[in-house]
This record gives C-alpha cells, sequence and structure tokens, in this order.
C-alpha cells in the first residue's frame, strides 16, 4: 500500500521516468514473460485492440504493486498473508477550514461513536492541500473489497466523520484496499527483479510504503546500470536481494504492528466500552473526571498513546539499513557498532561499511550543502581529509582503470573540496583525517579506511575489483 495518494504521484513519475527517456505505453498489460542466458522477453497486451506484442531486454524489472503479476510469473516466495482486513481510502474536496485551523495539522483521528465509519466509529482524516483536499480512510467489510464503495456511500460515511450534515462535500475517488502482511523470501529470478509493493506488502501506517520502494529502485537503479555498461560483473545484482530483502521484512513486521496498537488507544478512551452510542460518549467524557477513575483513565490513554511513537517517529526503521553480508560491501574488520537507544525509534549515524551515510552541512564552493548532495548522482564517492592526498590520487587511477564515476573529495577545516564548518564530519567520520571513506551511489557506506596505507591505489583498486565483481 503506497501512503501517498496515487492520484497525485502517478502523474509525477510518469512525467519523471518520460524526461529521462523512458516511453510511457498507457493502455498496456503485461502478460507474460521467457528468460534465458541472455536476456528477457516479455509479452504485452494493448488492451485497447487486444493484441499482443514482445519487448526484449537485458533485464525485467516487475514494479506492478501488491498484485504484482511479474513476481508471480517467475514465482517469487511469498510469506505471510493479504487480505487480513479490508479499508477504503476516499479523495474528497471541502473546505473544513472551520475545523481545523486552529489546530492545524496533516492527519486527525476521528471518533464518532454511533457512525458507521469503520464498524466502531474511527477513521482518519489527512490533509492532501490545506485546507480543501482531503484522503480519509476507514475500514469497510472484506467484500468491498471487490465491489468498491460508491461516492454516495462515502459522503455518507464522510458527513459522519466530519460532523456536518450540510457542509458542501464532493468525492473525487474511492478505493479499497486490504491489509496485508507479506513479504517475499527474495527479490530476483535469473534476469527478473522485483521491488516496491511487488515484495513488500503492508498497510500504510508508519508511512514506510513510498520511502522503501525508492530506496529499492536506488539500491537497484546503479547496479543495473554499471553492469549493462560493463562496468561490473552481473554477479553484482546478487548483492540487491540480500540487501533489500531484509529491510522489506522489516517494514512489513513494523507497519502490522502498528495496526495493532491502536485498539488499545480505543478502549482506553471508552470508544468499545458499549455499543450504545450515548454510554460509549458517557464513558467517554469520563476521562476528564476528577476522580480516581477518570485520573486511571487518563493515565491509560496516554500509555496508549505513547506507543504510536513506534508509528510516527520510527527513524531507526526508515533510515537506519545496514546492509550486512552483502557483495556489495567491503567489510573493514570492525564489528557493527551497537545501538545506544532503540533502534526502531532512532536512527544511528555511522559510517560502519553497509550502513547508510550519515548527514553532515558542509561548506562546498561558498554554499551551505550536505554530505549526501556531495555524493550519489550516479557516482562513487572517496571522502578523505587533510593528508589524504593520496586516495585522490588513488581514486583517479582506480576511475581510469575500471571505466567508472569516481570522484575523490577531500573535507577538512580549510583549504579543502568542501569545508567542514562545525567540525560535525570531524566527529562523525569515524576515521582519522588521513583515512578514507568509499560512498556507493545509493548513500550507503562501501568500504572504508580508518587511515592512510602503503599503497592507497592498491587498496582502492581491490576494493572496488571486489565491490564490482572483476576483482
Amino acid at each position: 500500500m503506497c501512503d501517498i495518494p496515487q492520484t497525485y504521484l502517478e502523474p509525477i513519475l510518469y512525467k519523471a521516468a518520460a524526461k529521462r527517456g523512458s516511453k510511457i505505453r498507457m493502455n498496456a498489460e503485461f502478460v507474460g514473460l521467457e528468460q534465458d542466458d541472455d536476456g528477457v522477453t516479455a509479452t504485452i497486451r494493448d488492451r485497447l485492440n487486444d493484441t499482443t506484442f514482445t519487448v526484449r531486454a537485458k533485464y525485467l524489472v516487475g514494479a506492478d504493486g501488491a498484485r504484482s503479476v511479474v513476481a508471480e510469473a517467475v514465482k517469487l516466495p511469498m510469506e505471510g498473508k493479504t487480505g487480513l482486513s479490508a479499508s477504503t481510502n476516499v479523495i474528497f474536496e471541502a473546505d473544513l477550514s472551520r475545523y481545523v485551523l486552529h489546530r492545524p495539522s496533516v492527519l486527525y483521528w476521528v471518533l464518532q461513536p454511533g457512525s458507521n465509519i469503520g464498524g466502531i466509529g474511527a477513521g482518519v482524516i489527512r490533509m492532501v492541500r490545506p485546507w480543501t483536499v482531503w484522503q480519509a480512510i476507514w475500514g469497510v467489510d472484506m467484500e468491498k473489497a471487490e465491489t468498491n464503495i460508491t461516492k454516495a456511500e462515502a459522503e455518507i460515511a464522510l458527513r459522519q466523520m466530519i460532523g456536518d450534515t450540510e457542509i458542501p462535500l464532493e468525492v473525487k475517488s474511492t478505493a479499497v484496499w486490504t491489509v496485508n502482511n507479506m513479504y517475499a523470501g527474495r527479490y530476483s529470478a535469473g534476469r527478473v527483479f522485483c521491488m516496491g509493493d511487488a515484495v513488500h506488502r503492508h498497510p500504510p501506517l508508519n508511512g514506510l510504503g513510498s520511502n522503501t520502494s525508492v530506496q529499492d529502485a536506488f539500491n537497484l537503479g546503479w547496479k543495473l546500470a554499471a553492469v549493462i555498461k560493463g562496468q561490473a560483473a552481473p554477479a553484482l545484482l546478487d548483492s540487491y536481494s540480500a540487501e533489500r530483502q531484509p529491510v522489506g521484512k522489516q517494514i512489513v513486521t513494523r507497519a502490522n504492528n502498528s495496526i495493532a496498537d491502536y485498539p488499545p488507544i480505543f478502549e482506553a478512551i471508552g470508544l468499545l466500552s458499549s455499543p450504545d452510542p450515548e454510554e460509549a460518549n458517557r464513558r467517554i467524557a469520563a476521562r476528564k473526571e476528577a476522580t480516581p477513575e477518570g485520573a486511571a483513565r487518563r493515565k491509560r490513554i496516554n500509555e496508549a498513546i505513547q506507543k504510536k511513537n513506534y508509528e510516527f517517529n520510527t527513524h531507526g526503521v526508515e533510515m537506519g539499513q545496514r546492509y550486512r553480508d552483502s557483495t556489495a560491501v567491503v567489510p573493514d574488520g570492525t564489528p557493527e557498532p551497537a545501538y545506544l537507544r532503540d533502534p526502531e525509534l532512532y536512527y544511528q549515524a555511522t559510517t560502519w561499511p553497509g550502513a547508510r551515510l550519515p548527514h553532515v552541512w558542509l561548506e562546498h564552493r561558498g554554499a551551505r550543502k550536505s554530505t549526501l548532495d556531495l555524493c550519489g548522482h550516479g557516482r562513487f564517492t572517496l571522502l578523505t581529509g587533510i593528508g589524504g592526498e593520496a586516495w585522490i590520487e588513488a581514486a583517479r587511477t582506480v576511475a581510469q582503470h575500471y571505466g567508472i564515476a569516481l570522484e575523490g573529495l577531500s573535507i577538512g577545516p580549510d583549504g579543502s573540496d568542501a569545508m567542514d564548518i562545525y567540525a560535525d564530519w570531524f566527529r562523525i567520520s569515524e576515521i582519522a583525517e588521513e583515512g578514507c571513506i568509499l560512498v556507493r551511489p545509493d548513500h550507503h557506506i562501501a568500504w572504508r579506511s580508518a587511515g592512510m596505507v602503503g599503497d592507497a591505489t592498491a587498496a582502492l583498486s581491490g576494493v572496488m575489483g571486489k565491490i564490482l565483481g572483476r576483482g
């Protein structure tokens, strides 16, 4: 389940892909594929004239969502279950400023005892454009997963959620989706690779869908490019599944755990206390009373709500991926750093090989830039400091030898390619100034050297050969 409304996301993706040379073919449907030692032949059906044609490619990427036909075609092993429950996304237009301007937010929980929203009188209203375009979400019967809900049904539920039967309101679209708890055991089969919702299927809680899908693409994209250009051996592609599959499993588990954290909140508030709306409202109101019972209720509510911290602030899950046991990462012999705080809630910056490059503000050519902006862009980057001139020269030599894009950058207090204006890089790099950190095109650390070595070029060349499968 993608956490950005598809109505707004798809045109952006199509435009970006076409701008970069992709051919966008609408009203076309993937039928099947055959692969051999040299490539993949995909059969496509034109749904307008009901004819089929084939497309031949070296590799095929299945980014076709939670009902992935590509993943099914290559029989990727799936673990978990789908269709655990159903909810609907409704895009609607209504000026709700009178209800939200005094407490502006991007998402509102709505509890209305006696309404039919979500079966228990609970739903979510999420701001798309302030304060007139919204997305509402609530639970529906599983039978609606096949039939969808009508705009008329949606309008009734929306007016119940808003609590205003007269407000002008227009339902733009409705879409029912199922809660899934499923992930692929591996992400590839031969020359076919799957990514995004095709291999990790989960509810939108935590907002991990788009982020994780983009990370999949970032990971696979540079590797495919290197192999197709002849810069890397096909073995490099084996690291895609090895690196991303554990991440997919983690985010599926996290999103589903977040669903389980809702009933305790509803129970503590009193929403589930009685089928009678008046009695439920009375018990909900009792949470404000200056009584021992009221105090106990408030304590339970606050404790239950605190668990939602794992839905709204899981920075560790979003950014703390560490690629272990990958052929596209060369260990430096140091043990993995222990987590100092909850690894789900907190991102812990480290340059340990396999981890994400830490963000640090630097000054580069008179402008403030992040380390993330200085790296990536389809190339490897080698970061060093004062005394690391041999690494810069090694980067030039290795780039030429392997025919790859590899840029060496020096970070220091002055006279370097990038100025460490706050000494943050000095503190966070975890290496000596004359050491180096090799950053992959997807911003993950490929390798590092704690200090200078006898033959920097030989060391860097050996590392790059291992990563590219050419060593």
